[in-house]
């Protein structure tokens, strides 16, 4: 049965973490019967394979479970073929948000009619490099595509399903910072899109699974470049319907 609202959870090596953040969605969940789970688990080595498959018995979730990895990328083009809902809020796992924010997004992005209602971080005590990055990634791709958005790569966001489906359909994309190239695409196409404050949960000392320190550089200018590359492309190809 398909149902209004699809909560979007990519899971990767996060199993000292999980159980609870399903908890945490299910109090949102026991509250609103039209929403769903869906948890995409992209080829963890830490017995996170394991364990969703036995909380999958235990909670009501849909799992789309893969022992292999297939990327971040990949998982969450995954993530979104599984969702029924109209409506997808996604976030990124691993103690990084608090779910309790799940309702206000919500009903915020029902209230402005919205496209995108994209979450920007603050209170960060994640590490220097990272922030700094983030900082410098944000504004280069607001002096490109002519804008003030704060934090384009925040991994907690609401999309329209229907228009994030055109754009995973008619564009591609790099391995890193996913969710800032579909923020640009949205930007481009002139779609709806609000931002909210967020606090991010992420502390220094934890290892981050998806942009590992001794990458982060590499990463950076491997997605600079794209956006150079976003920039020229998207003046060639024509608008979508």
């Amino acid at each position: 049965m398909n149902k209004s609202t699809s909560l979007l959870l990519l899971v990767h090596n996060e199993i000292d973490t999980i159980e609870n953040e399903i908890v945490q969605i299910n109090k949102f969940l026991s509250n609103n019967s039209n929403s769903e789970l869906v948890i995409v688990q992209d080829g963890s080595s830490d017995g996170t394979y394991e364990k969703l498959n036995e909380l999958k018995a235990k909670y009501n979730f849909i799992l789309n479970s893969l022992k292999e990895r297939r990327g971040y990328t990949q998982a969450f083009i995954d993530g979104v073929n599984s969702c029924s809902g109209n409506t997808i809020l996604f976030s990124d796992s691993g103690g990084k948000y608090d779910f309790q924010n799940i309702q206000k997004f919500l009903n915020m992005f029902k209230l402005k009619n919205l496209d995108l209602l994209a979450g920007y971080r603050f209170k960060r005590k994640d590490k220097f490099l990272r922030r700094f990055l983030s900082f410098f990634y944000s504004k280069l791709c607001n002096i490109l595509f002519w804008n003030n958005f704060k934090d384009l790569d925040c991994g907690f966001k609401v999309f329209n399903k229907s228009k994030l489906l055109l754009i995973l359909k008619n564009y591609k994309f790099t391995k890193s910072l996913l969710t800032s190239q579909l923020f640009i695409y949205f930007i481009k196409k002139k779609w709806n899109i609000y931002q909210l404050p967020i606090e991010y949960l992420e502390i220094k000392d934890r290892k981050s699974r998806g942009m590992p320190m001794n990458k982060i550089l590499i990463i950076a200018i491997v997605s600079i470049t794209n956006l150079f590359k976003i920039k020229l492309n998207l003046n060639k190809i024509s608008d979508l319907d």
